[in-house]
C-alpha cells in the first residue's frame, strides 16, 4: 500500500532536466502532477497501482514509499534539541513548537490547561498521588489525575532494569509509573502541550526524557527493552492515513517494533471491540456510538479496536508471534480486575473477580443485560477472555528471558484496589492456582508521602482459595427474576444467621440489636462464597476496632451487594431504595426504623471516610461523600414527602426528564 510519493526534480521525455519543487504527498491527499504540456493525472493516493506515465515531470524519479519506510522517517531522537524553557526535546527547526501545534488529538485547551495547572500546583505528583486526585473535577481531569491508570501494567512484574519507550505519553499518568519503576524512560508525544504536561508530571525524575514529535516523521533506533502503545494502536487509522485500517495498524506496529532490541517486547493496551460491556449497553469508547465495534465500525475514518483473534493475526503478521493476552475489566484504562491466560475450566470461577457494572465515565450507557450474570455464562462457555472489555498484550518475536514472568505468569487473576482509599492501603490481590491461595499485599511505592497508619484495622494477607460462587451472584439472579424481594429476603436471613454464628458476642445494644465483633466489617454478600460445605468469607481486609451491630452489617450488604452492584437493573423494581432496605431489614428486625437507617448510613460514611483517608478518594467519582451527595440526599428526603402515587408517575415518566432528576424520586 502506497502512503507517500516524493516528486523530486526530473526529466522530460527527451531527457532534458525539468525543475520540480520537492513535494511530499500523504495518503489521502488529492494531487495533480502536471508538466508544461498540461498533461496530468489527478487521483486519490490510496491505490497501490498508482503511477505516472511519461507525460508527467520526473516520471523516472517518482518514489513510492510504504508506511514505516525509513525514506520518510528523517528524524532520530538523538537529533532533537533540549528546550530548557519547556523541559522537553524538540526538532531543531521546531524549537518553539509552532510546527507541531496541528496535532489533532486533544481534550481541549481548557481541559488540558487545567490538568497542567493542577500538576504544577501539586507538591506530590508521584504515582497514584492522592493529592492530585483531589483536582479531578470531570472525566478529562479524572482520566489524567486519578489513581489507577497503571493498574494493568503494575500486575506484570516487569523487570526494573530496562529501558522503556512510551509512544503517546498523553499527560504523563503512565509515564510517572514507568519512570519511578524502570531504569530509563523516553516518552514521545505529538502534542507540545501534552509533552510539557508529561514533563511536569515527571519533573523530579532524571531518568525520564520527553520528546515532542510526530511519529510519522521519526526513525527509531533498536535500543529499547520495551515499547509501550497504551491507548495508541487504535488511532493508527486516524493518524497513519490509509484506505485500509489494518494496513495503517500494521504501519504503526512496524514503526513501534523498529525500536526494540532483539529480545525486547511490545506492550499494548487496547479495548476489545466485542467486549462484554458493549453487548450490555456501553457506548463504544472512541466513537460514542452504541454497538459500533460489534457491527464492525460502519463509519470509516474513526479509531477502531480489534477482537482477540484479529489482534493476534495482526501481531503475527508484524513478526510478533509470541503473545500473552491479559483480560482487563472494566477496561485497561482503570483496570481493577486482570485475568491471565486461557480459560482453564469452570472449576476456578474467575468470573467472580469481575466487578460490575462497567461504568463508562465520560460517556452515557444503557443497561441492557446484567453483566454479572452474562460473565458467568461466558466463563462457563470458555469465552470470557474472548469477550474481555480490554486487552493488555505482551508481544515479542521470540520469548525473551528477561520478561518470563510477564509472558508466563504464575497467577490466574489479579485485582488492584486503589480507588477511594488512602494510598497506604492500596493493595494488589492475586490468585495462585498451583497453591490454591489468594495473596493480598500492599503496593510499595517508590516515592510519595504515606501516612503512618489507619484508624480502621487493615490486615492484608494470604488466604486459602475457596471453590464456589459468590453470594452476590445469587443476588444478581434474584434481581433479574420474578421473585426478587422474596429471594433477597431469604438470602439476607441466611446471611444474618451466619453472621451471628461467626461473629456474635452474645449481647445487644440499648435498642436490642445484636452486637458483632468488628472484624466482620468485610463479611458481606460480595465477600462470601457458597461452597459445598457452606458459606465461607473471603477478602476480609478491613476490621473495626469497635463492636458493630447486626443491622448495620445488613445495611452494608444491602447497600453494596444488592443495590450498589445492581441498581441499574433495579429501576423498574425498586422506586425507593431506602424504603426497600428498611422493609427488607424489618423481615428480620421489625423495629428497624428510618432513624436507625440514617444512623447506619452515617456510620458507614464515617468508616469509609477512615478508609479513604485525609487525601484519599476522588470527590468527582464518589457517590457517598461531599456537598453534592449531601444535597442529593436532602432532595431525596424532601421527595419522600411527595405522595407515593405521584412519585411513581414521575418515575414512569422519567423518559421526559433528565435521568438524574428522575433518580431523586426513584431512590
Amino acid at each position: 500500500m502506497i502512503e507517500q510519493i516524493t516528486v523530486p526534480d526530473g526529466h522530460d521525455r527527451n531527457g532534458a532536466p525539468v525543475a520540480v519543487a520537492r513535494l511530499d504527498l500523504q495518503m489521502g491527499d488529492v494531487v495533480s502532477l502536471v508538466d508544461h504540456t498540461s498533461a496530468g493525472k489527478t487521483t486519490l493516493i490510496n491505490d497501490s497501482g498508482l503511477g505516472c506515465n511519461q507525460d508527467s515531470p520526473g516520471y523516472a524519479d517518482i518514489h513510492f514509499e510504504s508506511p514505516g519506510s525509513t525514506m520518510r522517517q528523517s528524524r532520530r531522537l538523538t537529533d532533537f534539541a533540549y528546550q530548557e524553557d519547556l523541559g522537553i526535546y524538540m526538532p531543531e527547526e521546531d524549537g518553539n513548537g509552532a510546527g507541531l501545534e496541528r496535532f489533532a488529538y486533544s481534550d481541549g485547551d481548557e481541559a488540558e490547561d487545567y490538568v497542567l495547572g493542577a500538576i504544577r500546583e501539586a507538591s506530590d505528583v508521584s504515582d497514584n498521588s492522592p493529592e492530585l486526585s483531589r483536582y479531578a473535577r470531570d472525566w478529562a481531569s479524572y482520566y489524567h489525575l486519578a489513581p489507577g491508570r497503571a493498574n494493568a501494567i503494575r500486575v506484570l512484574d516487569l523487570p526494573r532494569d530496562i529501558s522503556v519507550l512510551e509512544l503517546g505519553s498523553g499527560c504523563g499518568a503512565i509515564s510517572r509509573y514507568l519512570g519511578e519503576n524502570h531504569r530509563e524512560l523516553h516518552c514521545v508525544e505529538g502534542s507540545p502541550r501534552r509533552a510539557v504536561i508529561t514533563r511536569e508530571r515527571c519533573r523530579d525524575l532524571d531518568n525520564v526524557k520527553v520528546y515532542c514529535a510526530d511519529f510519522r516523521k521519526l526513525e527509531l533506533d533498536p535500543s529499547y527493552d520495551l515499547v509501550l502503545l497504551n491507548g495508541v494502536l487504535e488511532y493508527a487509522p486516524v493518524f497513519f492515513r490509509s484506505g485500509d485500517p489494518d494496513e495503517a495498524t500494521a504501519a504503526l506496529l512496524r514503526f513501534a517494533t523498529s525500536a526494540l532490541k532483539k529480545d525486547g517486547v511490545l506492550l499494548i493496551g487496547i479495548e476489545n471491540k466485542i467486549g462484554l460491556k458493549y453487548w450490555c449497553g456501553a457506548s463504544e469508547d472512541h466513537t460514542g456510538r452504541l454497538f459500533d465495534g460489534i457491527q464492525g465500525y460502519p463509519t470509516s475514518g474513526s479509531a477502531r479496536t480489534y477482537t482477540r483473534r484479529e489482534l493476534t493475526r495482526i501481531l503475527e503478521a508484524a513478526g510478533l508471534s509470541v503473545c500473552t493476552f491479559y483480560s482487563c475489566f472494566p477496561d485497561y484504562k482503570f483496570a481493577t480486575s486482570i485475568l491471565a491466560g486461557s480459560d482453564p475450566g469452570s472449576d476456578f470461577n474467575i468470573h467472580n473477580w469481575i466487578e460490575y457494572p462497567a461504568e463508562c465515565l465520560g460517556l452515557s450507557r444503557e443497561y441492557l443485560i446484567h453483566e454479572g450474570l452474562a460473565a458467568k455464562v461466558l466463563y462457563d462457555a470458555g469465552l470470557i477472555h474472548e469477550f474481555a472489555n480490554s486487552f493488555l498484550v505482551v508481544a515479542a518475536a521470540e520469548t525473551p528471558k528477561a520478561f518470563e514472568r510477564a509472558m508466563h505468569p504464575d497467577w490466574l487473576a489479579s485485582k488492584v484496589s486503589v480507588a477511594n482509599r488512602d494510598r497506604v492501603a492500596h493493595c494488589m490481590t492475586r490468585f495462585y492456582p498451583q497453591t490454591a491461595t489468594v495473596e493480598k499485599r500492599c503496593i510499595e511505592y517508590v516515592s510519595g508521602a504515606v501516612r503512618d497508619g489507619l484508624p480502621m484495622g487493615h490486615a492484608p494477607g494470604t488466604e486459602r482459595w475457596h471453590p464456589g460462587q459468590l453470594l452476590s451472584y445469587e443476588v444478581a439472579r434474584a434481581v433479574m427474576s420474578k421473585h426478587f424481594r422474596e429471594t433477597v429476603a431469604a438470602l439476607l436471613a441466611e446471611y444474618h444467621a451466619e453472621l451471628l454464628r461467626r461473629f456474635g458476642v452474645g449481647t445487644a445494644d440499648d435498642e436490642g440489636f445484636p452486637l458483632v465483633r468488628g472484624e466482620c466489617f468485610d463479611f458481606i454478600m460480595g465477600n462470601i462464597i457458597r461452597t459445598p460445605g457452606g458459606l465461607e468469607g473471603i477478602d476480609e481486609e478491613w476490621a473495626s476496632d469497635r463492636t458493630l451491630t447486626a443491622d448495620y452489617l445488613l445495611f452494608r450488604s444491602l447497600c453494596h451487594d444488592v443495590i450498589g452492584r445492581n441498581k441499574p437493573w433495579l429501576g423498574q423494581t425498586i422506586h425507593d431504595v431506602d424504603e426497600f432496605s428498611i422493609t427488607t431489614i424489618r423481615t428480620i428486625y421489625p423495629s428497624y426504623s428510618r432513624r436507625r437507617h440514617e444512623r447506619n448510613r452515617s456510620l458507614e460514611e464515617m468508616l469509609m471516610a477512615e478508609i479513604r483517608g485525609e487525601l484519599g478518594g476522588t470527590a468527582w467519582n464518589s457517590s457517598h461523600s461531599g456537598t453534592a451527595a449531601w444535597l442529593k440526599r436532602a432532595i431525596k428526603a424532601a421527595a419522600r414527602q411527595v405522595p407515593a402515587d405521584i412519585r411513581a408517575k414521575i418515575v414512569r415518566g422519567s423518559g421526559a426528564l433528565h435521568s438524574k432528576v428522575a433518580s431523586l424520586f426513584a431512590g
